[in-house]
């Protein structure tokens, strides 16, 4: 019987093989390692986060080394250089320090920093006073700071958009792209755990695809044994199946869990897909969104990777890939696949289960997971929805699209409910009438990707931009007016589809505020937990971006915020500054009219002074000044004596 797996080869990617061999070729002809370990160099050190790790909406960017919990511990330069930039922000990286490596062409990077030696202090503090600001970005020339490899150039901290204290070190390439630290034998770090297996997930790909004769995501817990992952009964699988892993890996005597940077995918003895996340450039850091299920992300928390390309997915992780690792399975025969996972360190783990082609059945189910009764729900361009079987009307629904009347066959059936499946690039459907019940999917718009496109409707206008959308979008809004609650709630998509790039919203709401110098938009998760998202009123209507789907609302804040203050003293001046609604904007600190530095770090809600000359003690007229992000301003006044 010939076996129908349709696989078709693409070229593989060959810029971060070359890379490594080009270090690896260092390091065979250089008896010194190029990088020295930046902190704690010589000793065992401890990992809270690797390369390539999956995080919220981007992937991690290099090595999040632990430092028990301390601050202020010793960064050294991993290698001969020169400070090349260095950047101060409240968010993100905090504080910021780059060195750039002529040798290797490369930049390293060590942030979330708590200060800087006393020279590279002294230097960011003078242009810190010269223009006024907490936050700068600073670019010294070559000969400001020259270092050396195992120099000290700063001390570990907590700022920024840091969860606990450590140290965030990567490598960036000539092109400032991240590259995988580990992949340098940095013996400071010790691994001899192999990755390890939560979840396989397996999917159906178009309309006419199933998984043990059902349509949807598919969940299998592999069990151990021999020291690999199987599943145990062969999986059903007929059409388009991509196949997804649940996975992370773990480093010697911490439980995080961190990144697997090799995975490779084995069908009937031939590779199909062969991933590789060591190198990630900053402007595709977004496709983890497609990368990863996001679906599955929202609802479950799960972290399925994907072993095929999703539309729109543009990341160069994939050194092969035939069909875009996509199975076309149509024969009944089994097919053998093989999951390799490798971490940095070599260790590996394999998963084994075997997709056993099925021709579909239209079959009776019991109670199942995959999909709520009464509910729609798109899957790619498929359309899905339910209806209680009713033996005096039949199998057939009657869906009405394209001025047309279209009879759709059940699919199969599930606890009594007649499931089907309409392929949405025929056309989107007015209305349907199943099992003597009309129903109205609601979706309004096909919007393509990579087109601009503009779609107006009474209560919102919404722009899409040719680079908003990694795929195609089926598009739903709706306006809630909230009695309880008095709100208007604007729903604009699905927030379970991800966006590449913003959207532009005008809302146009019916609601009369008074105050608009002190209203914005927020998003609304689940119309209870409220975020600032802001907008600019013209007239009635107010207009935002967003890179969003899902809830947003209009609030007033009308509060100010708070001051409370610690010290103000000749020495100091240190206090808790906090918004209740919009968030701080901005503060300011001054004494006699002369401006004072401040630092600030907003996980704390706290500010405190540093001196531009620290003999010279505080003394006068004091004002703090804090401002939220719609000009609620707060002033608390004193004299220092």
């Amino acid at each position: 019987m010939k076996r129908n797996l349709k696989l078709r080869l693409n070229k593989p990617s060959v810029t971060y093989i070359f890379l490594v061999f080009v270090f690896l070729s260092l390091l065979a002809f250089n008896s010194d390692s190029p990088y020295y370990f930046p902190i704690n160099p010589g000793q065992a050190n401890y990992l809270a986060g690797s390369m390539g790790e999956l995080r919220g909406s981007h992937f991690h960017g290099g090595i999040d080394v632990k430092t028990g919990g301390r601050t202020g511990l010793e960064i050294y330069s991993t290698a001969d250089g020169y400070v090349s930039r260095i950047k101060i922000q409240s968010g993100g990286y905090g504080n910021a320090l780059y060195i750039y490596h002529p040798k290797y062409g490369t930049t390293s990077v060590y942030a979330h920093l708590e200060s800087y030696r006393d020279d590279i202090a002294a230097y960011i503090r003078s242009h810190q006073y010269q223009k006024e600001t907490f936050e700068i970005e600073l670019f010294p020339g070559k000969d400001q700071f020259q270092v050396k490899r195992g120099e000290l150039v700063a001390y570990s901290g907590n700022s920024g958009s840091s969860s606990g204290p450590h140290l965030h070190f990567e490598i960036r390439d000539s092109r400032q792209r991240p590259i995988n630290p580990l992949d340098f034998g940095f013996s400071e770090i010790r691994d001899n755990i192999a990755p390890v297996v939560r979840y396989i997930g397996i999917r159906t790909l178009d309309h006419n695809s199933r998984v043990n004769d059902q349509f949807g995501t598919f969940e299998f817990d592999p069990y151990m044994a021999g020291g690999n992952y199987h599943i145990s009964r062969p999986i059903e699988v007929h059409g388009k199946i991509g196949v997804m892993i649940d996975c992370y890996d773990q480093l010697n005597g911490v439980p995080n869990r961190n990144g697997v940077p090799k995975i490779k995918m084995t069908v009937d003895d031939t590779i199909v897909t062969d991933i590789l996340i060591n190198e990630i450039p900053f402007s595709k850091n977004r496709n983890l969104l497609v990368y990863r299920d996001h679906k599955m992300r929202v609802r479950k928390r799960r972290n399925y990777q994907k072993m095929y390309v999703e539309d729109g997915n543009t990341l160069n992780i994939f050194q092969k890939s035939i069909d875009k690792g996509i199975l076309h399975i149509n024969d009944t025969l089994d097919h053998k696949v093989r999951i390799d996972l490798t971490d940095a360190y070599g260790n590996t783990r394999q998963v084994n289960f075997v997709l056993r082609g099925a021709k579909p059945t239209n079959q009776f189910f019991g109670k199942t997971d995959i999909f709520e009764p009464n509910r729609y729900e798109v899957y790619e361009n498929t359309l899905m929805f339910m209806a209680k079987r009713n033996e005096g009307n039949g199998y057939f629904a009657e869906v009405f699209a394209n001025r047309l009347k279209y009879d759709l066959n059940t699919a199969y059936q599930v606890d009594g409910y007649a499931v089907y499946l309409w392929d949405l690039t025929i056309g989107i459907p007015d209305s349907i009438q199943v099992c003597g019940v009309t129903l109205k999917p609601g979706i309004e718009m096909m919007v393509p990707s990579e087109t601009e496109f503009s779609y107006y409707q009474p209560h919102m206008d919404i722009q899409f931009f040719k680079t908003t959308l990694f795929d195609t979008l089926y598009l739903k809004t709706d306006y809630i007016d909230e009695l309880e609650s008095d709100r208007e709630y604007f729903e604009i998509g699905d927030q379970e589809v991800p966006l590449r790039k913003n959207i532009k919203v005008k809302l146009k709401p019916k609601k009369d505020y008074p105050d608009k110098t002190r209203t914005r938009v927020y998003s609304a998760y689940n119309h209870r937990s409220f975020s600032y998202t802001g907008g600019d009123w013209q007239g009635d209507q107010i207009t935002f971006y967003t890179r969003d789907l899902g809830a947003y609302t209009l609030l007033t804040d009308s509060v100010a915020p708070t001051i409370r203050m610690v010290a103000n003293n000749r020495n100091n001046i240190m206090a808790y500054i906090k918004d209740e609604l919009s968030g701080i904007k901005d503060f300011e600190v001054r004494i006699d009219g002369e401006w004072v530095l401040m630092n600030y770090d907003y996980k704390r809600n706290l500010i405190w002074s540093e001196k531009r000359n620290e003999e010279t003690p505080f003394k006068g007229e004091m004002v703090i000044k804090v401002r939220d992000q719609v000009n609620n301003t707060k002033t608390y006044s004193t004299t220092i004596y």
